[in-house]
């Protein structure tokens, strides 16, 4: 846990990676959004979840972190996955 104290959008964005590969054991997180909601922050997520020989094979799971505005890792969520070569649309 962190100190109560304001935390600026990239220490946010570095806690929420950090704290998924640790969680996780996946390596290579990439953050591909952030949103705030009331006091916590909401960081989209990329990351590797089963490598290929070939890179644009790879497994991405993207997922959902949770972070307080405190620095504190509140939860994770993977919302969908893909493969690398695949463009996403929403």
């Amino acid at each position: 846990m962190h100190k109560e104290q304001k935390m600026e959008i990239k220490d946010i964005v570095e806690i929420a990676k950090a704290g998924l590969v640790q969680l996780t054991g996946f390596s290579s997180p990439t953050a591909i959004g952030i949103d705030k909601e009331a006091d916590m922050w909401h960081i989209t997520v990329e990351i590797t979840e089963k490598p290929s020989g070939a890179a644009n094979l790879d497994l991405l799971g993207i997922y959902d972190v949770r972070v307080d505005a405190s620095g504190n890792l509140l939860g994770y969520e993977r919302v969908r996955m893909r493969k690398r070569c695949e463009i996403q649309k929403e």
